[in-house]
């Protein structure tokens, strides 16, 4: 689905609102708390911060201006981790409330630039270091969107209460949204080089409110996403919204969830075993 430009916006700015108005309930304890296995919640939050002021910011005046993405020492996908670390060191020990007005400030100033932006102009090239083909304009946007949920999900470990599920009790356009975002921005990840000669198509069906389907089409080292109705595939992952976010996430074990039939697969089931290889992230 082609999301049109004010949809984009209110979604962006309604995920920033949420964020930061969520973040605002943390204590210092539980902003030092282990969110991942590699960082605290204040290093995710940072890197919220740096991830746009280095990264996002940077390249979407690059592709407004009709150049290539350029930042130096991030070329490739494969050193985004490298890129990532060494920006969250000059932020590390800033204090969290001024990383939160810091991230307010950054993810302002980007959904200021897509608000002054056509639908035509949402359309242009454009490119990302993290992405493995070119996108467009709207895909950089779409990118800066995913990055707060998926941060989000990460940073909510350490208080499950005071941050509820990204998905939890949304309105279903809200979730559909979501889900549409994510699909397509799959497709700019795909991991080609990892499997030049793969040839499958994914058809993802996720049940209940917000739900839907896409398919993704694997071919020639290049993957598409497409709505799914109606679609040929070889293997159907069918799910619910919040589950898939938490398997792209790590917090629901794919076999696990198979076994419990948290997630049922249909046609090839062992092409289901091969997705998580054939992807960078989603969301830094």
């Amino acid at each position: 689905m082609r999301q049109t430009k004010d949809e984009i916006s209110k979604r962006y700015r309604e995920a920033l609102d949420r964020c930061l108005e969520a973040f605002s309930r943390l204590d210092d304890k539980e902003w030092d708390k282990k969110a991942s296995d590699h960082w605290t919640a204040k290093e995710h939050l940072g890197h919220l911060v740096t991830n746009m002021e280095d990264e996002l910011l940077v390249i979407t005046r690059q592709a407004l201006a009709g150049e290539p993405a350029s930042i130096p020492g991030f070329e490739k996908p494969d050193d985004a981790i490298d890129f990532y670390n060494r920006s969250l060191d000059g932020v590390r020990e800033r204090p969290a409330p001024e990383l939160l007005d810091r991230m307010r400030s950054a993810y302002e100033s980007h959904i200021s630039m897509l608000d002054g932006l056509s639908e035509e102009q949402l359309d242009q090239p454009a490119s990302n270091p993290g992405w493995t083909r070119e996108g467009t304009m709207r895909h950089l946007f779409g990118a800066g969107y995913l990055f707060l949920p998926n941060q989000y999900q990460e940073m909510r470990r350490v208080s499950k209460k005071k941050l509820p599920h990204w998905l939890a009790g949304g309105p279903p356009e809200r979730i559909n949204f979501h889900l549409d975002r994510l699909f397509n921005q799959m497709a700019l990840i795909f991991r080609g080089d990892r499997a030049e000669d793969f040839q499958a198509i994914y058809l993802f069906t996720l049940e209940g409110p917000g739900g839907g389907q896409w398919r993704l089409k694997m071919s020639n080292g290049r993957a598409e996403c497409e709505d799914g109705e109606g679609f040929e595939h070889d293997v159907e992952i069918k799910t619910k919204p919040e589950l898939w976010m938490d398997l792209a996430s790590g917090d629901l074990n794919p076999p696990m969830a198979i076994m419990t039939r948290k997630v049922k697969l249909g046609g090839n089931a062992g092409l289901a075993m091969k997705l998580g290889s054939l992807f960078g992230s989603t969301g830094g």
